[in-house]
């Protein structure tokens, strides 16, 4: 049975600052915490319905508390219009260690996305896409929010999400630095340069202008040529596109998924 007490616990962990203060946050669904019981994350707290935890006893160490709670009681925790059987309690990993990961051959850089939604997407590509690592300007929305961790739908579990200085990571990595500008180069004719980055910039200013001396390769996604004649193009975020009747710009996420496709076929 779960106290009064935890149940104003888990509830406050929806605000920014008070995962910040316990340093934890909260997952849910069967599947996620399923996922979660063979991660390298430590799952602090379970709490789920009777027939889930008697299904999935002993999946957890002894050290994470297990609570059996109602399905009022999961509605009352719950951050979904329909909660599913389960939720966890996890602790955030440390963020010194998540900045001494090595360097890969392709990784994502984030400039001050502020959406949820689209920053859970975003995290959910570059999953499919064998992207491990992500770096998010201190401006970027939370993942630990509730809404991104559930729109990711686990792949935060797999990916490593460092919030860090973007300057000071893009002055000295040495990487090819792609970002989505008109004036850059139509991204499908070129061949991408590795190790690469690729910088998502905000959703209606796009990329700023404090990083962008360090986009050393400047692309543009192209629009088909039946579409709003041949030369039509789009960059990410507040890159407009030049005449038409179309939109002016491609949604953040979306531009991300069309930049990560391209760089790994």
């Amino acid at each position: 049975m779960i106290s009064a007490s935890g149940i104003k616990f888990i509830q406050s962990l929806r605000q920014k600052k008070y995962r910040d203060r316990h340093g934890v946050f909260v997952a849910e669904g069967a599947k996620i915490v399923r996922e979660l019981a063979g991660s390298n994350l430590q799952v602090e707290m379970v709490c789920g319905l009777k027939g889930w935890m008697d299904q999935n006893a002993g999946m957890f160490p002894e050290e994470t508390t297990c609570i059996t709670i109602s399905e009022k009681q999961l509605s009352r925790l719950s951050n979904l219009k329909t909660p599913n059987q389960v939720l966890a309690v996890i602790k955030k990993p440390d963020t010194e260690a998540l900045k001494t990961g090595k360097q890969e051959d392709l990784v994502l850089v984030l400039d001050t996305l502020q959406d949820p939604g689209n920053l859970g997407t975003i995290i959910r590509t570059a999953d499919w896409f064998g992207i491990r690592t992500i770096y998010c300007s201190h401006g970027t929305a939370d993942v630990y929010n509730p809404k991104v961790i559930q729109s990711t739908m686990g792949s935060f579990i797999r990916t490593r999400i460092v919030y860090t200085e973007l300057k000071e990571l893009l002055g000295k990595t040495g990487m090819n630095v792609y970002g989505a500008f008109l004036e850059g180069k139509r991204l499908y004719d070129i061949q991408p340069d590795y190790p690469a980055a690729l910088v998502i910039g905000n959703e209606s200013g796009g990329i700023s202008e404090d990083i962008e001396p360090y986009v050393n390769r400047k692309v543009f996604i192209p629009r088909p040529a039946a579409v709003n004649g041949a030369n039509a193009g789009i960059g990410s975020g507040a890159a407009m596109s030049p005449g038409g009747n179309g939109p002016e710009s491609l949604n953040a996420a979306i531009a991300a998924g069309i930049m990560m496709s391209w760089f790994r076929m």
